[in-house]
């Protein structure tokens, strides 16, 4: 039995342009309420708030001061996700403020024909990054070596435009033809892309969270569980000569480095969790008014979009909560920019950074270099550890009599997915 496909038709903008006889200027102050005043109050604190912690952001972990507690690689990432944030707060949202309060689109058509295209590709575009990030840290955690042997700075950039152009693509697919857009009233307040057909509707909401919600858990999932094997493989073995150069300088090195592969693996995880639950109400919304072919009351689909937009805000906060490096660094950037004065440091910091190590062979300036660890300098200071006589202590070490046995198996392989294969 064949069944006709109901091809939906986009309501003609002109019948909800400010421009339009039923919306002159008494009936917007007659028509005027408190719960408009609200709404409009809402957008815009949120793209203030946008645009204020997206280039603070921006600003910090590119700072020469941050780029010692970042590699390139999630460097560029987290700035892409930034940078598609800011430009939410900068060329979507705002145009929303004055529909929430006179229920109407005043821009015209071109305009709204834009930013339904960029309300598209921005929002699918930062679920990629999202994915890449995930990706990136699954990488990092699981196979360090490979990691830093082949990440690569054009890489990353290559990736990111890539995805740029595919999200800009498709949504130009959708939305440039006429009738692929329209002013939503009640949610968005704002032009958004409109499907001719609900399965399209369906699937792109779907394709939107399904596979990226279920990508981000595999792999940040699978990062900390093998991080904390690792923690309690490491933690049954002890080295029972501590005061080998070269063993101990191998062991700062990666505890360093995993260190900072630990605290942006649980930022940028955190991150992804935010999404899910924001996004989450949004997309069974659209889910089930695709199905029933109803739309959602106008109070709860205006709460369900904005609350799906604020991701844009919660990415930088979060990074922002939960990065003490960030932190301090962001307190002594505004400090220094716009009070046009030095930020003093906290002394346990400098204590923690400059103490002396417990062993005898790193020295008082040693340990501050080994705190402030570069990215640019990760590489050659590793190699020069791993020269022919630092791995013939290390082997020593190792095949001490003394070394403890961990579950009957002696463990002899420490740091072998640590450290780089030469």
């Amino acid at each position: 039995m064949h069944h006709k496909t109901t091809i939906l038709v986009a309501p003609a903008l002109q019948n909800s342009s400010c421009t339009h006889p039923r919306y002159s200027q008494a009936s917007f102050l007659s028509l005027l309420g408190l719960g408009d005043v609200l709404q409009a109050l809402i957008v815009f604190l949120l793209t203030v708030g946008v645009l204020a912690a997206n280039v603070l952001l921006i600003v910090v972990i590119n700072s020469r001061r941050y780029s010692k507690y970042i590699h390139s690689q999630p460097r560029y990432l987290l700035t892409s996700l930034a940078c598609n944030d800011l430009a939410m707060g900068l060329l979507v949202t705002p145009f929303a403020i004055v529909p929430s309060l006179r229920h109407c689109w005043p821009y015209g058509e071109l305009v709204c024909q834009i930013q339904a295209l960029l309300r598209g590709a921005i929002s699918q575009q930062s679920a990629v990054i999202l994915i890449c990030m995930a990706m990136d840290r699954y990488l990092c955690m699981l196979h360090p070596a490979r990691y830093h042997k082949h990440s690569s700075k054009k890489g990353c950039v290559a990736i990111i435009s890539m995805t740029w152009i595919m999200s800009v693509t498709l949504f130009s697919i959708l939305v440039l033809p006429r009738g692929g857009y329209y002013f939503n009233p009640t949610g968005m307040m704002a032009c958004e892309p409109f499907y001719t057909r609900a399965s399209i509707r369906i699937l792109a909401a779907c394709g939107f969270y399904f596979p990226t919600t279920m990508i981000l858990m595999y792999c940040y999932g699978s990062a900390f569980h093998v991080n904390k094997l690792r923690l309690k493989k490491s933690g049954c073995s002890t080295i029972a000569s501590p005061d080998d150069y070269g063993g101990t300088s191998i062991e700062k090195l990666v505890t360093q480095e995993r260190r900072l592969s630990t605290t942006a693996s649980r930022t940028m995880a955190a991150m992804s969790l935010g999404f899910i639950v924001l996004v989450t109400p949004w997309t069974i919304q659209e889910v089930v008014a695709a199905c029933t072919g109803s739309r959602a009351p106008a109070a709860l689909d205006f709460l369900a979009t904005w609350l799906a937009l604020s991701n844009s805000f919660w990415n930088p906060f979060l990074y922002w909560l939960l990065n003490n490096n960030f932190r301090r660094i962001s307190r002594e950037l505004l400090f220094s920019r716009l009070f046009c004065r030095k930020s003093k440091e906290p002394k346990s910091h400098q204590q923690h950074c400059c103490s002396n190590s417990s062993s005898g062979a790193f020295t008082h300036t040693q340990g501050c270099d080994l705190e402030g660890l570069s990215e640019k300098y990760w590489g050659e200071i590793l190699e020069r550890t791993l020269s022919s006589s630092s791995l013939q202590a290390l082997q020593r070490a190792y095949s001490h009599p003394r070394m403890e046995r961990c579950n009957g198996l002696q463990e002899m392989k420490v740091f072998d997915t640590a450290v780089p294969d030469l």
